[in-house]
């Protein structure tokens, strides 16, 4: 699975999810509270849906790290590969 893969997954939850994310370019170094307004419930609504559409899993303790977009797209990454690895 690609990066551009999981980007266009996530920023498609993210427009459905979160008001301030409609029509808005998604850049790796914006932050879904800071720039996007999101809440904590629409973050874990965006992320639990991102998984579920990628097959994929991750340990609650990593998603506390990713600090942006950049990140989080990363993370789900190394979860991507391990999932396709097993």
């Amino acid at each position: 699975m690609s990066r551009e893969q999981i980007v266009a997954v996530l920023k498609s939850n993210m427009e459905r999810i979160i008001e301030g994310a409609r029509g808005r370019e998604v850049r790796d170094s914006d932050s879904l509270v800071a720039d996007f307004g999101a809440d904590s419930l629409e973050i874990v609504e965006v992320v639990s849906r991102t998984m579920k559409e990628l097959k994929i899993k991750v340990p609650r303790v990593e998603l506390s790290e990713p600090k942006n977009i950049g990140e989080l797209v990363s993370l789900f990454e190394r979860a991507a590969a391990r999932t396709a690895a097993a």
